[in-house]
C-alpha cells in the first residue's frame, strides 16, 4: 500500500514540474540576460512576451477545431500571469533607479487594454477559469501600475527638468 502512495507521488511529481517551467526558451532567456541592465530594452523584451501569449489565445480560442483548446488556453493563460508577474517586476526594479521608461509604459498601459479583452475572448470552462482569473488580475495590476508608474515618472522628470534650468540659471548669474 505504502509503495502505491510513493509511485503515486513520484508520478505526480514530474507533472508538477512540467506545469512551472519555465515559460520562456532558451534564446529569450539569454535575450533577457544580455538586456540586464537596460531597462527599454529588458522591458520591450517582456512586454513582447506577453504579447505573444495574448495572441496565442486570441489565435486558439478562434480555432474551432484546436485540439487540446481547454489544456492549451489553461497553459498559456498561466505562462501570461507569469510573464505579466515578470515584466511588473522588472518594471518596479527599474522604476526604483529612475530609469525613463515612459515610452514603455505608454505601450503597456495600451497593450493591456487589448490583453484584457484577449483573456475574455474564450467561453467559461472549468478547464481554464481559474488560470483565466489570475490572468486577468496580473494584467489589471500591471495596467494599474503602468498607468501610475507613467503619472510618476512624468511627474519626476519635469521637476527634474525644472532643477536643471533652475541649475543653468544660477551658472549663468556667476
Amino acid at each position: 500500500m505504502a509503495i502505491t502512495g510513493v509511485l503515486m507521488l513520484l508520478a505526480a511529481v514530474p507533472a508538477f514540474a512540467q506545469s512551472k517551467k519555465d515559460p520562456l526558451t532558451d534564446q529569450q532567456i539569454e535575450d533577457v540576460r544580455e538586456a540586464g541592465d537596460q531597462p527599454l530594452q529588458r522591458i520591450k523584451l517582456f512586454v513582447g512576451y506577453v504579447d505573444e501569449r495574448a495572441k496565442g489565445i486570441h489565435t486558439i480560442n478562434a480555432d474551432p477545431i484546436a485540439q487540446n483548446k481547454g489544456v492549451r488556453l489553461h497553459n498559456l493563460m498561466e505562462e501570461f500571469t507569469r510573464l505579466s508577474d515578470e515584466l511588473q517586476d522588472n518594471m518596479d526594479n527599474f522604476d526604483q533607479q529612475h530609469a525613463d521608461l515612459r515610452k514603455v509604459l505608454k505601450e503597456i498601459v495600451d497593450k493591456t487594454g487589448e490583453w484584457g479583452t484577449i483573456l475574455n475572448e474564450p467561453k467559461p470552462s472549468p478547464q481554464y477559469d481559474f488560470s483565466r482569473k489570475t490572468a486577468i488580475d496580473a494584467n489589471q495590476s500591471a495596467h494599474e501600475t503602468s498607468v501610475q508608474m507613467l503619472a510618476d515618472e512624468t511627474k519626476y522628470f519635469i521637476e527634474e527638468k525644472k532643477k536643471e534650468k533652475e541649475q543653468e540659471k544660477e551658472e549663468q548669474k556667476r
